[in-house]
């Protein structure tokens, strides 16, 4: 992982996605041998007598190379899935291109996402490449460094409960990245509670649940008219009071939409499969954790950007500095 940062304490790594490590697989096509002359027709010939290039919009359409008799053209005809190879001849069969030298080459079937993969892929057949903007390099400021650093202790300091609690040692904090505060904290409560589904990063959603259950029915009873001697008395347009969190920790910002749109989740241990998606469902912004979990929904499912998911967010793996010094 190359994208890093030093926040206080911690080493902040962020997790690659899944476009990062797919790996190169490639399609036939079929390919002609042409001059340099003879470029524009035969591409005008192909767009209209064979099928349109699908998925692979990445790839270039002409490749050049050297041949014995000086430097030509390979231009892709078409896809083989699209045709067969009697197919392919009927449709040029009584053309000028009647006689084109015509095989079969293979060509990257999905676009390189980071230099690494343009590289490879290159290598294979002429590739356009285009970084995704979310790869771009995770900058933090200052000022986040510290909350984040302060956001990651305190998931830290809340594990050292669960011992005394007689459960097991997980702790999560949500916090907001906007006022760079923590809007909820929980730890594990499945053993004491016999709730095999209250884990922390649940306990923690659920506790900003339980706040925006509450402020929705502050807002609406603050839109109820109110009735005193002099006459009925509307304080609609009153400020709304905002309470704080059930940990008692900074109110959370009106917003509309989903849960946890946008917020921090610092979690002592990586969330289980489970606790993950109920993060892509909560629309959380971004992810911080700190011991790696082989079963949890990082690791096994890349679930932080998984193609099939409506959601995607930023992840990081966090370790403690003073821990990476000593394992080098």
């Amino acid at each position: 992982m190359a994208d890093h940062t030093r926040c206080g304490d911690y080493l902040v790594e962020r997790v690659p996605i899944e476009e990062e490590r797919q790996k190169l697989e490639t399609e036939d096509v079929y390919t002609a041998r042409i001059t340099a002359q003879q470029t524009s027709r035969i591409l005008q010939f192909a767009s209209k007598s064979f099928p349109k290039l699908d998925g692979i919009e990445h790839v270039k359409r002409v490749r050049r190379e050297a041949h014995e008799s000086g430097d030509t053209l390979l231009v892709i005809l078409c896809q083989c899935k699209m045709l067969d190879r009697d197919q392919l001849s009927a449709r040029i069969r009584d053309t000028e291109w009647a006689a084109l030298d015509i095989a079969v080459s293979k060509v990257p079937a999905t676009p390189p996402y980071t230099k690494d993969q343009f590289d490879r892929w290159k290598a294979v057949w002429p590739v356009a490449y285009r970084p995704l903007v979310k790869l771009k390099q995770a900058l933090f400021s200052a000022d986040e460094k510290e909350y984040v650093h302060q956001c990651l202790r305190l998931a830290e300091e809340l594990c050292k409960q669960c011992d005394m609690a007689g459960g097991r040692s997980v702790a999560a904090v949500i916090g907001n990245p906007q006022a760079r505060r923590v809007v909820a904290q929980a730890i594990d409560a499945t053993t004491v509670s016999g709730n095999p589904l209250r884990h922390a990063v649940m306990c923690c959603i659920a506790q900003v649940a339980d706040y925006e259950v509450a402020r929705e029915a502050r807002m609406t009873q603050s839109q109820t008219p109110k009735l005193d001697a002099t006459g009925p008395e509307s304080n609609a347009a009153a400020p709304l009071k905002r309470a704080h969190s059930p940990c008692g920790a900074a109110e959370i910002d009106d917003r509309s939409g989903y849960l946890c749109e946008g917020m921090d989740v610092f979690s002592s241990r990586e969330p289980c499969v489970m606790c993950t998606m109920a993060l892509v469902h909560s629309r959380i912004g971004r992810l911080f954790f700190l011991d790696s979990n082989s079963g949890g929904g990082i690791s096994q499912y890349s679930m932080h950007s998984h193609r099939q998911l409506n959601h995607h967010f930023a992840c990081f793996k966090c370790t403690r500095a003073e821990d990476r010094a000593s394992e080098s």
